[in-house]
């Protein structure tokens, strides 16, 4: 029987050591493959969070060259500015010397004025005091007008220069103190 019980029914009875030694190699490959895909999705998570810190790296280098791209804009624009603000500058100076030509030129003008002027009211009052015989104050009248003559001050028309040589020429005629007198 124990042949039998070996053969059994006619059928050879196969070893349970090569299907039991068939199961744990699959479960070994899978535990591999499945090893493997954990380390493959670990790689890429890896790989994914080493990408994004490198692209925010690049992303922070980019915004700082834009910065800087418009500070340089800004700076450009700034030059332009203070060239235009130098322009103005000369433009002023320019203008600001013109002025200071024109006021000494005004100053001058003014100077010349007040001499005619003053070469006039002393004429004026010289006539006056010959119309009037004042001989003592056109002396005193002839001497100014004589200084302002030396000065180069003495401004007067033609008319006047002649009435001033005719009134000198009567004074010099004229005797002293005495001829107050005597008429024109």
């Amino acid at each position: 029987m124990k042949i039998e019980k070996r053969c059994g029914a006619g059928a050879p009875e196969e070893p349970e050591t090569p299907a039991a030694g068939r199961k744990p190699v699959i479960v070994y490959i899978m535990v591999l493959f499945i090893a493997a895909f954990l380390l493959m999705a670990l790689s890429f998570f890896m790989h994914q969070r080493s990408n994004s810190e490198a692209l925010g790296q690049l992303q922070s280098s980019v915004s700082a060259m834009q910065e800087m791209q418009e500070t340089q804009e800004h700076v450009v624009q700034l030059q332009k500015e203070l060239a235009k603000a130098n322009e103005t500058v000369n433009e002023l100076m320019e203008h600001k010397g013109r002025i200071e030509m024109l006021e000494t030129e005004l100053a001058q003008a003014n100077q010349g004025l007040d001499n005619a002027l003053g070469s006039m009211d002393d004429f004026w009052q010289l006539d006056e005091a010959y119309v009037l015989s004042d001989q003592e104050r056109c002396q005193e009248l002839l001497a100014v007008l004589e200084q302002r003559k030396e000065l180069g001050t003495l401004m007067l028309s033609e008319k006047a220069w002649a009435r001033l040589e005719e009134i000198g020429d009567a004074l010099a005629v004229l005797p002293g103190e005495d001829g107050a007198d005597a008429e024109h």
